[in-house]
């Protein structure tokens, strides 16, 4: 008998029944084995399917209403009739002018002057090594309807959008809801472009382009891109007068269920705020506070994709996947001993298509290379309680599905973040072998 989730009872049952050559013998033995053993067979799964999902719905974390999906777009492709990704800044589905003015302006007080941000395509090695050049100038021209102006260029790491998940940090921490790495493998690869140097321009002109020779890192950049993410801000004011909690300190802020979506997360980003509770009941929210009138409440709307959404570059997540032992694993995260316990972990990510877990060595050095390719991203965490003096590094081994792919060590410095929270004692670093 074949086992396994593809089992089809029906069928089993339909060749063991041909097997029988008497036509009465047969028919009996579809009357009685096959109806009956088949109705047991789907009340059996049936069953099943239902304690799973009792199950399921047990042990699903918050982390699943409160997942963060980060992707990236150019504006050309932009959707802005889309309400499942929203630009992380509103502002970047407008191209910046720089005007003769500007840049005269900054020449003129020797300061440099940001033109425009700038998405690196490559790996996280490359990203590194082009922003560690910190000094080094690219040349390029900037164009006016009259003539060309020759100029230098800067490349820095921008830090804008690595600042707003800093704050998402703090946001998590006020909604008391238990933070969840966000895979940054796109933010991490954001560059600001600053003028250094130029000829005097004419106030009278106007600038058609700015062009840059990045040289060996030309084919890379990308130039208009917006990074999505599924929060949208909103303002939101209490719906009726705060009703004083039992305390005689605090008063309950009620947002009516009407106001609000549904199948959307909430999270106050009101960092400032003396929150003591917050709590969604029948869909209405509440903001237990010492504030005793209505007033404006600052939100993260955050969505959830229907998987039918498609979009110029994929999506990254910080959410388990949606099984059982997806759901487990955040509970049980803590009891990792063995190297099965560390691939559940892994595994329990849908980053399979990028990269695979193998196995894991203690060493005592890093490899520059290992360097380059691995990030934390949770470098901004300055409050952790890690010793980290074992002298020993824990390398864990990835191989990649598709070698070439330029997010591999990207997804790995995720992983290994995820892994570095259990393993405090160790400097974890990951490695595709």
């Amino acid at each position: 008998m074949a086992h396994g989730q593809d089992f089809d009872m029906k069928e089993y049952i339909r060749k063991r029944m041909l097997e029988i050559t008497e036509p009465k013998d047969r028919e009996l033995f579809k009357k009685t084995v096959g109806d009956i053993l088949s109705a047991i067979y789907d009340y059996n799964r049936q069953a099943y399917e239902e304690l799973e999902q009792r199950v399921l719905d047990e042990c699903s974390p918050e982390q699943y209403r409160y997942a963060v999906y980060i992707s990236m777009t150019d504006r050309q492709h932009y959707d802005e009739t889309d309400h499942f990704l929203y630009p992380m800044r509103p502002e970047d589905t407008k191209e910046v002018k720089i005007s003769c003015q500007d840049i005269n302006d900054a020449l003129a007080e020797e300061k440099q002057l940001k033109l425009y941000t700038v998405f690196i395509k490559g790996t996280a090695t490359q990203v590194c090594r082009i922003l560690r050049q910190e000094g080094r100038l690219f040349h390029g021209t900037i164009k006016t309807a009259k003539r060309e102006y020759r100029a230098s260029f800067l490349l820095k790491r921008n830090t804008d959008y690595m600042q707003m998940i800093e704050e998402l940090y703090a946001v998590f921490g006020v909604n008391f809801q238990p933070w969840s790495t966000v895979c940054a493998a796109y933010l991490s690869k954001l560059a600001d472009v600053y003028l250094c140097t130029a000829e005097k321009i004419r106030d009278n002109e106007e600038i058609s382009r700015i062009q840059i020779d990045f040289e060996e890192y030309s084919g890379q950049i990308r130039y208009g891109m917006i990074p999505l993410w599924n929060l949208r801000p909103m303002t939101e004011k209490t719906s009726t007068y705060p009703n004083p909690c039992a305390d005689k300190t605090n008063y309950e802020h009620q947002f009516f269920a009407q106001r609000l979506k549904p199948d959307c997360g909430y999270l106050v980003r009101d960092t400032e705020a003396e929150i003591t509770n917050i709590r969604r009941i029948k869909g209405d929210l509440y903001i237990t506070c010492p504030i005793e009138r209505p007033c404006e409440w600052h939100l993260y709307e955050v969505h959830q994709g229907t998987g039918r959404e498609k979009y110029q570059y994929p999506v990254l997540s910080n959410q388990y996947k949606e099984s059982f032992s997806g759901s487990i694993t955040e509970m049980f995260r803590r009891s990792i001993k063995t190297k099965a316990e560390m691939a559940r972990l892994i595994e329990a990510f849908d980053y399979g298509d990028y990269l695979t877990f193998c196995g894991f060595e203690l060493d005592t050095k890093i490899s520059q290379e290992c360097r380059d390719a691995n990030y934390n991203m949770d470098s901004f965490l300055t409050d952790e309680l890690r010793t980290g003096d074992s002298g020993q590094t824990l390398v864990i081994q990835f191989t990649a599905k598709d070698p070439a792919n330029y997010l591999n060590e990207d997804i790995m410095s995720f992983l290994v973040t995820q892994v570095q929270r259990i393993f405090p004692d160790y400097q974890c670093i990951g490695k595709i072998i």
